[in-house]
């Protein structure tokens, strides 16, 4: 079945004098259905920039929240949608409330929807809790979000013998959270296998997601157990595929049989978020992304 397949391209961007020609690179490519846009409490578009590069037909882009999440979480150890701290949970509700707004201003500067999914997390780090996750969420849900729709990305919950990367809720919690919410779960296949430590946790994410009706989406980021130049073992940093870096676990054979596992469950779309060596060129950036495109055989 084909789905979208989209591209967290602000992860493997080349300099700055490249991007506009990057995002035109992507853009021919006919697999790619839009782009992951990050959201670090502002979407700046000077001049129309970033409307300029979202290619018009790509009718699938995404916003992930967790650039802006994490920066107030290093701020503020109570901030977070699924804070119990009324005072860092309201500033997260704000923070979100700034994303709509400035997604709002993005279309209509555009003229068009732009966006079809919007990434939320349950931070923060330790000492997330469900309940206040489900409160924050139905807020959320009764917001205009110009004809997109929240999906919760889930990010290694927190273990007390693991030093956490996200540290938030289990995807077990997440899933009882949204499933009367109307609410997808998005599987990032490197988060997964950082919290498991290993690529049996990101396929079985995917089995009990997908299990329980409420997979919406699957990305391909590669994590492993050695220190590679893109950090330390384990990072949370979006390590290329196998085949680009042998340090990674995110192999053809745990690519296709989690992307397998997600069509068959119903998953709506696919994608590939890694970062790359500073001197790739433009082809090589775009190469790497296209292996994870083939091994997930989500050809459109």
């Amino acid at each position: 079945m084909a789905v979208p397949f989209i591209v967290g391209a602000y992860a493997s961007l080349p300099a700055p004098e490249s991007e506009a020609d990057y995002y035109a690179l992507l853009a021919e490519q006919p697999w790619v259905s839009g782009v992951e846009i990050p959201y670090p409490g502002q979407l700046v578009d000077h001049g129309g920039v970033l409307a300029s590069r979202l290619a018009p037909h790509w009718d699938f882009n995404t916003v992930t929240a967790i650039p802006g999440t994490m920066q107030n979480v290093w701020k503020d150890g109570g901030f977070g949608l699924a804070s119990p701290d009324g005072a860092g949970r309201q500033a997260a509700i704000e923070f979100t409330r700034a994303l709509n707004r400035d997604l709002g201003q993005l279309c209509e500067r555009a003229g068009r929807p732009l966006v079809a999914r919007v990434q939320l997390h349950s931070a923060p780090t330790r000492r997330a809790q469900a309940d206040a996750f489900k409160r924050s969420l139905e807020e959320l849900a009764a917001w205009d979000w110009c004809g997109a729709a929240l999906v919760v990305e889930h990010c290694d919950r927190f273990i007390p013998e693991q030093t956490p990367e996200k540290g938030f809720l289990s995807l077990e919690s997440e899933i009882d959270v949204v499933g009367g919410l109307g609410i997808g779960i998005h599987i990032n296949w490197g988060r997964s296998a950082v919290e498991g430590r290993g690529a049996d946790t990101a396929y079985e994410h995917v089995r009990e997601a997908g299990g329980r009706g409420v997979l919406d989406g699957v990305v391909f980021s590669g994590a492993g157990p050695e220190e590679t130049q893109y950090g330390y073992a384990w990072i949370d940093g979006h390590l290329p595929a196998q085949a680009d870096e042998p340090a990674s676990l995110m192999s053809d054979t745990e690519i296709g049989r989690c992307a397998r596992a997600a069509l068959g469950s119903g998953c709506h779309y696919l994608g590939a978020k890694v970062c790359v060596p500073k001197d790739a060129t433009l082809p090589e950036r775009l190469a790497m992304l296209a292996r994870i495109h083939r091994a997930s055989g989500a050809a459109r």
